[in-house]
């Protein structure tokens, strides 16, 4: 999609949501990393974070108003157990799509149909600031044709077992089944310690032990839209921006539900599995693939994996 700072600063709104709305913990993180990411509008980009988090969190209270009656089982669309246990908030894509930010709902493709506007939501204790409830018919592809093609995240140790080392990978990316094999690219295989895809889309792949010197990589909890990021990949890193998220106040600690955020452009087949840092260096995700919006004109995104959901479910810590 196309992104800049001034689309994003001509829909976000002008003023922070109430401090007292916004989860404690974002607040925190905003306040460790604003003085160190120093890329892009800092200043918008915390007030973005704020936002993301300030209406996760009243979906998550039902502290909001349909501005007219949302169709609970809306024509031929399956929705989650509860409407907003896996919606994202962000960027539309104003050329695939609608000028705008709001809230989404990603359900798979359909022929005569791509992206609606079903709704406006009403938060009266922010401000009573409206979003708009949008449906997205979206197909994920995802970047991986065989498991020689994926990528390294980063080392992991078993947090079970010290003394067992492996790698982070995206999880479609090798076999579901503990003890698989899993063909290196440097020859020989390793094998499957542990992977909860679906719907957490992460694998730990047990290997020897790294020889040289590493580090505990930090991580970043609640991204957002306007953040920059780099995806790690084969061929070398590459820039990219988040433009939506789907949340984690509540669900980062469970493997039930996957949480993902998108990016504005896609990488590579064979990127599967890179890892994806903000400017301070804490992961902030595992790249997985692309996620299609049918045109024309068409609309793709990049897709990855929330980094601390992986770590949790794998039960391991990561070293760089």
């Amino acid at each position: 999609m196309d992104y800049s700072i001034d689309y994003v600063r001509k829909h976000l709104p002008p003023e922070d949501p109430p401090l007292e709305r916004v989860p404690r913990d974002v607040v925190n993180e905003i306040a460790r990393w604003r003085d160190v990411i120093k890329d892009g509008d800092v200043e918008l980009t915390a007030r973005a974070t704020r936002w993301t988090y300030a209406v996760f969190a009243e979906l998550d209270l039902g502290r909001f108003l349909f501005e007219r009656d949302f169709p609970l089982f809306w024509p031929s669309v399956a929705l989650p157990s509860s409407p907003f246990e896996a919606v994202s908030f962000g960027l539309f894509d104003e050329k695939s799509e609608a000028a705008g930010l709001g809230i989404i709902i990603d359900v798979p493709g359909m022929r005569d149909r791509r992206f609606e506007i079903v709704d406006y939501l009403l938060f009266p204790r922010l401000n009573n600031q409206k979003f708009p409830l949008a449906i997205r018919y979206s197909e994920l592809d995802l970047h991986v044709a065989h498991p020689q093609g994926a990528t390294s995240a980063c080392w992991a140790k078993c947090n079970r077992n010290s003394s067992v080392w492996g790698v982070l990978t995206a999880g479609h990316a090798v076999s579901t089944r503990p003890g698989g094999s899993v063909p290196m690219v440097t020859g020989g295989s390793a094998s499957v310690a542990r992977t909860y895809y679906q719907p957490v889309d992460a694998a730990f792949v047990k290997t020897a032990a790294p020889t040289g010197a590493t580090y505990q990589l930090g991580v970043l909890s609640f991204p957002a839209m306007t953040m920059t990021v780099t995806v790690h990949c084969q061929g070398g890193s590459t820039t990219r921006t988040i433009v939506d998220v789907t949340t984690n106040c509540g669900v980062t600690h469970t493997r039930k539900i996957g949480i993902r955020f998108c990016i504005d452009r896609p990488a590579s087949p064979g990127d599967s599995g890179a890892l994806v840092t903000v400017a301070n260096g804490d992961a902030v995700g595992i790249y997985t693939g692309d996620m299609k919006v049918p045109g024309p004109p068409p609309g793709v995104r990049g897709h990855a994996q929330n980094f601390e959901q992986a770590v949790y479910a794998l039960d391991v810590t990561p070293y760089l």
